[in-house]
């Protein structure tokens, strides 16, 4: 039992020193534009979600889904969000593909989430991702409408589709 004790003693040094060495060396990339191990690329989302599911509230979105505040949520993601996250139709954001990770479109990944879970991740945002927090700058109900809008994107009035997607193109005459 004593030689069980003292490997799994030696063995736990060893990984601190190894961590410490990796640390203090300098090992680790900090590139933005640096490719990601894959082992990173699977734990990363999974802790990012756990955190933001331990961290939010239970709340429910206390915005009514009306044409109003969908407009207002448009237009403020618009303002906000669409320089990283692009708008709906629109390429992937050349300034959001260039964090680490990615900007990810949100018109897709957002089902994983609760609406009280988007609006604690809008409002404190995501520490080293260039996530920021909009707590600050935008006001509850302003982050509670961008939720309404990403929640029921995929089911919008005729007007605030309008609003919400790009233009199309016209043939000059």
């Amino acid at each position: 039992m004593r030689k069980v004790l003292l490997g799994a003693a030696l063995t736990l040094v060893i990984l601190v020193l190894s961590a410490l060495a990796v640390m203090r060396l300098g090992l680790m990339p900090v590139n933005a534009d640096g490719t990601h191990s894959s082992l990173e690329a699977r734990v990363m989302p999974a802790v990012l979600h756990a955190s933001i599911v331990r961290h939010a509230s239970g709340d429910t979105n206390p915005i009514s889904v009306s044409e109003e505040n969908l407009k207002a949520g448009v237009s403020t993601y618009k303002a906000m969000c669409a320089r990283c996250h692009s708008t709906p139709g629109g390429n992937p954001s050349v300034y959001g593909q260039s964090f680490y990770p990615p900007a990810p479109q949100l018109l897709g990944g957002v089902s994983n989430y609760t609406d009280s879970q988007l609006f604690w991740l809008i409002k404190h945002g995501i520490r080293n991702t260039g996530m920021p927090a909009w707590g600050a700058m935008l006001s509850d109900d302003e982050i509670w409408q961008i939720v309404s809008l990403l929640k029921h994107s995929q089911d919008l009035p005729p007007s605030v589709e309008a609003e919400w997607q790009p233009p199309k193109n016209r043939a000059s005459p």
